[in-house]
């Protein structure tokens, strides 16, 4: 099976890593000095004390792919420009979209593609350098067929258990509820500078995302809110140390997600006539902060 991964950060380095261990993969990468050096080094994941180098294909994305299934690990910014400008290039029999938000979901209805997934991925990565990539917190990735058929997807059911799929009925539950995670965890500790499990540990804090889910939840008409607050709760102490990637992206001078996270919430808001000034506070916010980084859009 021929497998490309459409994107080198972290995510895209984690499964293609993962994938490379039963199919043939190429990664497709924004700069040819990434696609290089892994052609020539191969693509070393961390996890624990073990590292492992695979081997992999990769290549700029800067022509039509040749596979028969596609992941999309760009990030949501990236993506639009590419199933609104380049959608031709997505050569392949079925396609898995990795995203963090919902932006994406109104161009997904455009997409010739037979067979189209959408997934959330629970696994906590880090990206090292441009071949690189440490497995900071095993999860899991859950899917959910959006066109077509679940047996399109069957190699999923045969990857790694430090890499598990897990199928889900529901994709507009799934993505909300990853949603929510992404809503309250990323801008709060990208503003706060902490990780993430302050947000737990220190009353304040928590009252603060408490705050932001009831706002949120009421604009999304999230059901079983207690479960997924505390869902999220969890996640926090889960991932005590880990470091948010918006707040990644903010102390790299980066451009960050907000847009695909807080603004469609906003956009959501806005619909209904719902008003929304906690997320807009925080929208603000984290777009001052891009602009003082030089990214700001």
């Amino acid at each position: 099976m021929r497998i490309g991964i459409v994107g080198g950060g972290a995510v895209g380095l984690l499964t293609a890593a993962y994938m490379s261990q039963s199919a043939h993969v190429t990664i497709y990468t924004r700069r040819h000095e990434q696609a290089e050096k892994l052609c020539a080094n191969g693509l070393t994941v961390i996890c624990g004390d073990e590292k492992t180098t695979h081997r992999v294909q990769a290549t700029p994305f800067v022509c039509e792919t040749n596979d028969d299934v596609l992941f999309m690990a760009v990030k949501q910014y990236d993506l639009t420009n590419i199933l609104t400008t380049h959608v031709h290039m997505l050569q392949a029999n079925a396609i898995i979209f990795l995203q963090n938000g919902m932006g994406h979901i109104r161009y997904v209805s455009r997409l010739p593609h037979e067979h189209i997934a959408l997934a959330v991925v629970e696994h906590g990565a880090l990206k090292v350098d441009d071949t690189t990539v440490v497995h900071t917190g095993v999860g899991q990735t859950k899917w959910s067929v959006w066109r077509g058929e679940q047996h399109a997807f069957s190699f999923l059911l045969r990857t790694s258990s430090r890499f598990p799929f897990q199928y889900v009925d529901d994709w507009e539950t799934m993505l909300l509820e990853k949603l929510m995670v992404n809503v309250l965890i990323n801008p709060l500790t990208a503003l706060l500078r902490v990780p993430n499990g302050m947000l737990v540990a220190h009353d304040p804090y928590r009252q603060a995302m408490e705050q932001l889910f009831h706002e949120v939840a009421s604009i999304l008409h999230i059901e079983q809110r207690e479960r997924i607050w505390q869902h999220v709760q969890t996640i926090c102490r889960q991932t005590a140390a880990n470091r948010s990637s918006m707040l990644r992206d903010i102390e790299s001078g980066r451009r960050t997600e907000i847009d695909a996270i807080l603004a469609y919430v906003i956009e959501r808001a806005n619909e209904q006539h719902i008003p929304a000034p906690i997320s807009t506070f925080l929208y603000s916010l984290v777009k001052g902060k891009e602009l003082e980084g030089g990214k700001g859009r």
